[in-house]
């Protein structure tokens, strides 16, 4: 089937008389060639009133064909100009043919013609067409011309740009050739200076957006473009498909308009609030490593200024540097505070560093860890010594300095207390066993206190699962054998001769053969004891069933060795803090895992904790410990011995003081100096006194089948119901504090008409105050509209959208909205004089 017979197919779908002037006489073969069973064709030569008659009443149903050669008569002597008019004209020259395959009317033909090229290309007429209303005239048309020629999906003139810089970004011209070659250039460039007032003789994209950028930058230069700018940046940011030429374009103009010598001489406040360029956020990095390194901002205004950068485009990007500095500040304002506590008891200084100062070393870790994420970027260089400096120095070793008096005081070891980690079984396991409920104990080698407090707040935002943290006391020396065996069923603990092997009323607790052999023994349940690794390849629905692991037991002691493993690695010390977080993903899963198992009763703790300092130690890190005797077993933090004795720089304790059954001498180095001992690692350590080691978590899970978390709520204040400028200053509130069951909102708002247009900037923030009165947790953000605003939707009802994430995707789900009738007077419009 040839062009003509397919145009004149679908023309006969609409119509029953089809007129074709064939002024040329070029396709009279074609038109005697053509075939169609239902029509009659008629070369019309000088018969008009016989063809009136035949079509108008011999056959009023009937389909006709009227074929014309010659040129078209005039009108007034047309004899069949009333049946032309009350039918369809078939046109055979090439824009006609064009026209008529995309339902397109004649008049139209001058469109065709003036962007002929873009028309011979039948893929660009197919998605033309997809494009294609009813009623579409020239602009209309020419303006979705230009959504082929960029590839969008968005007929939208903010789009065609966001492409076009895409396209720049990446060195690539063809949108340039294209819009040449279809003759679309000033039609273009015409859109864009009647939208944003762009006056160039010569323009393109790069002088037209770094235009943009410069007058939209905090201390860029102003010209005489249109506010709505603004928008065209902010969309462009909170497009999926463009945004990272965004970035792209960003960098480039920064470095063409000089932003880094602007920037240069601004303070912090002058450029807050700027989101155009990335060297904004490294100078207020910048200047907030000189502030916090130098002690001359409070620890309130670095919260402040870093909220400030959350909800901008290059956050995501920065965060482990903004992330650093928080918990940089949050570390030195504790450590000024609490640095200096003395205790009079055991009990005072354990129960103060449970309930609070354990936060110092978590402040620490997670700056190291967040540190080492920017690949210890030179740019927090200054921060990370003076942290190191103010943790080891002000903070470790005069907090264990004065706690060090307190252990000089004590003869014995405090193990008949609740808190022992001796009395771990009969206290805490042994009550759950006696109500007839299963229960799995899962210990983690190293989890020290702090680490417990981070997988605590993480359970309690988990929905379903309750998580509450006691601390238990380690034993001494607090190193793995004795703290693994501390925590199994016994009464008498003692060490194996020239080692440090200890055994549980005469039963070896090495390994899990061993420790099983234990629970079976001494627990008075069925039970075992088995590797996490082990555990976790285990099917869930298998090992849950009548037959299956879990059932088989009623107490499962599960062990995992990560953070003690890569710590006490003299080659992967330094690396302790990222084990310490993979961990923590670890024991999340095992708790998850266990749950579906039909696990409801959990307990995490650890054998014992520790100290890491991340910087090489100096010389009088190391303590010179002149003891003599024989030595069965010597650390960094601890000597295992017989008839030993020692000098001042250890704490020298009995066997039987320890609670260990065997006649034997420990020396422990005070505060937290470390022994010399060839080959092992310095910076992290354990076995001593410190309470960085001997305090550890108990965290008691249950799986409950009622919710256990919610969200904060978020309303506004709303003063008026009515939009009459291109601004709305809107006020959101936090209506409740957010805390470990209550979690933070994330929300996404922008000003949406009814037909699903949006009309506004997008304005994206995280709600997760804690604290302060309702008007204390009220964020403000001036919403800038589009000129659609005042003209296309003028006088009608849009709303204010509240959209949040739905997790583990990129879509937003509705969260609430806010209806508005927009009044926006024509003056607004204008921009500034």
């Amino acid at each position: 089937m040839n062009k003509i017979e397919e145009a004149l197919n679908k023309l006969f779908e609409k119509h029953r008389v089809i007129f074709w002037y064939d002024e040329k006489e070029e396709l009279v073969e074609q038109y005697q060639e053509l075939n169609f069973p239902e029509v009659k064709k008629i070369h019309v030569q000088g018969n008009e009133f016989e063809i009136k008659h035949l079509i108008n009443k011999q056959a009023p149903e009937g389909k006709f064909l009227l074929y014309f050669t010659g040129a078209k008569p005039a009108n007034e002597n047309n004899w069949l100009l009333d049946m032309e008019l009350a039918h369809q004209i078939f046109n055979t020259d090439q824009e006609a043919m064009f026209l008529q395959e995309m339902g397109l009317g004649y008049h139209l033909k001058e469109l065709v013609t003036e962007h002929l090229e873009f028309f011979k290309a039948k893929e660009r007429r197919v998605k033309l067409k997809e494009f294609l209303g009813d009623g579409d005239e020239h602009q209309e048309i020419k303006y979705k011309m230009l959504a082929v020629v960029f590839g969008t999906e968005n007929i939208s003139l903010v789009t065609y740009i966001h492409a076009h810089g895409a396209a720049f970004s990446e060195s690539n011209e063809k949108h340039d050739v294209a819009l040449q070659r279809y003759n679309l250039t000033n039609y273009y460039w015409g859109e864009i200076k009647r939208k944003y007032n762009y006056q160039n003789e010569s323009p393109s994209i790069y002088d037209f957006l770094l235009e943009v950028f410069n007058t939209n930058f905090i201390l860029g230069k102003k010209s005489g473009l249109a506010k709505e700018t603004r928008l065209l940046l902010s969309l462009w940011k909170d497009t999926i498909q463009f945004r990272d030429y965004f970035a792209k374009v960003s960098d480039k103009i920064a470095s063409d308009i000089g932003v880094e010598s602007k920037l240069d001489q601004a303070s912090i406040d002058d450029i807050i609030g700027d989101d155009l360029f990335k060297l904004s956020d490294v100078k207020v990095i910048h200047e907030l490593v000189q502030l916090i390194t130098s002690e001359s901002i409070s620890n309130e205004k670095v919260i402040q200024y870093v909220k400030q950068r959350e909800n901008k485009f290059w956050f995501e990007e920065v965060e482990s540097f903004y992330q650093s500095l928080l918990f940089a500040s949050d570390l030195i304002a504790l450590i000024r505070k609490q640095a200096q506590t003395k205790y009079a008891t055991f009990e005072e200084g354990t129960e103060h560093y449970a309930a609070s100062l354990y936060e110092v070393d978590l402040m620490y870790r997670k700056f190291i860890w967040n540190y080492r994420k920017t690949s210890q970027n030179k740019i927090l260089a200054d921060l990370a010594v003076k942290v190191e400096k103010v943790y080891s120095n002000d903070w470790l070793l005069i907090y264990n300095n004065n706690w060090q008096s307190t252990i000089d005081k004590l003869k014995s070891w405090p193990k008949d207390i609740r808190t022992s980690q001796r009395s771990f079984f009969d206290t805490h396991v042994k009550p759950v066993l006696d109500k007839k409920q299963r229960l799995f104990v899962i210990i983690s080698d190293a989890l020290r206190y702090e680490c417990g407090a981070e997988l605590t707040k993480r359970l309690q935002s988990e929905n379903r699962y309750e998580a509450t943290m006691n601390h238990m006391i380690s034993s001494l020396p607090s190193y793995t054998q004795l703290g693994m065996a501390s925590l199994l069923p016994h009464k008498v603990l003692s060490i194996q001769e020239n080692s440090d092997i200890v055994f549980a009323d005469g039963m070896s607790s090495s390994g899990t053969q061993g420790r099983t052999k234990i629970l079976e023994v001494n627990s008075g349940v069925r039970a075992t004891a088995i590797k996490a690794e082990d555990f976790m390849k285990m099917n869930s629905a298998k090992e849950r069933g009548s037959d299956g692991f879990v059932q088989s037991y009623d107490l499962i002691y599960i062990y995992h060795n990560r953070i003690d493993k890569t710590g006490d690695d003299k080659t992967t010390e330094e690396k302790v803090f990222e084990a310490v977080d993979d961990e923590l993903q670890f024991l999340m899963e095992m708790v998850k895992k266990i749950a579906t198992m039909n696990g409801n009763n959990m307990f995490v703790t650890a054998d014992h904790g520790f100290i890491y300092q991340h910087n090489e130690l100096e010389d009088s890190d190391f303590s010179v410990s002149n003891h003599t005797g024989t030595i069965w077993k010597e650390n960094r933090r601890f000597v295992i011995g017989r008839d030993i004795t020692n000098d001042n720089a250890t704490k020298a304790f009995k066997g039987e003081y320890l609670g260990i059954q065997s006649n034997i001498d420990v020396l422990i180095p005070k505060s937290i100096n470390r022994l010399r001992v060839k080959g092992a690692g310095s910076r992290f350590i354990h076995g001593g006194a410190s309470l960085q080691e001997i305090v550890i978590p108990l965290i008691k899970i249950s799986k409950t089948r009622q919710n256990t978390t919610s969200q904060v709520a978020i309303d506004i204040i709303k003063s008026t119901d009515r939009i009459t400028t291109n601004i709305l200053a809107v006020s959101f509130i936090q209506t409740n504090s957010a805390s470990e069951q209550v979690l933070p909102r994330t929300i996404r708002a922008v000003i949406r008409a009814e037909d699903g247009e949006d009309l506004s900037d997008q304005f994206k923030y995280i709600f997760d105050i804690e604290e302060g009165s309702e008007r204390q947790r009220e964020v403000k953000h001036r919403f800038q509209l589009s000129s659609k605003a005042s003209v296309k939707y003028k006088n009608q009802r849009v709303k204010l959208i509240l959209e949040e994430p739905v997790d583990g995707t990129t879509k937003w789900k509705h969260y609430q909205d806010y209806y508005y009738t927009l009044n926006i007077s024509f003056t607004n419009d204008f921009d500034d004089f």
